[in-house]
């Protein structure tokens, strides 16, 4: 494909399948071969392969390499989940759905910063997230609702 983006412009290629182009068996050389396709492609006895347009070939490209890229983002993910559980006894997956979102990284933080590992420092850490607003709000609106 390399020559056909640098002849695209220049002149009309045409890329075909072998099986198309058999020459007739015998002794063969490049002379007799060459011949022989011309005088196929002379009486339009082959049958072309599609090449696509430049756009659609990069389109193409692009959305390989996003695929390529989306592949090595959940193998790196799952090698993090792996490595937690197996190599650090850690096994958040059970408790959150989501090791990646904003619960569990507060909860990574102060496992990797800190040498002793307690449960309630992790859990204070955890709610920090959350508003006091938010919190209390359920239980304003359920003491209102009962005081009248």
């Amino acid at each position: 494909m390399l020559y056909f983006n640098v002849l695209e412009n220049e002149i009309n290629v045409y890329l075909t399948h072998p099986k198309y182009v058999k020459a007739i068996k015998g002794k063969k050389t490049d002379k007799k071969y060459s011949n022989w396709i011309c005088n196929l492609y002379k009486h339009d006895l082959i049958k072309f392969s599609f090449i696509p347009p430049k756009e659609i070939r990069e389109l193409r490209k692009i959305s390989r390499y996003r695929y390529k890229l989306v592949s090595m983002r959940s193998s790196e993910r799952n090698r993090y989940q792996n490595c937690l559980t197996t190599v650090s006894n850690i096994v958040l997956n059970s408790v959150l759905s989501n090791l990646f979102d904003k619960t569990a990284s507060p909860i990574m933080k102060v496992v990797l910063s800190s040498n002793v590992i307690d449960d309630d420092k992790i859990l204070f850490n955890t709610l920090l997230l959350f508003q006091v607003s938010t919190l209390f709000l359920p239980l304003s609106s359920f003491l209102k609702s009962a005081l009248t």
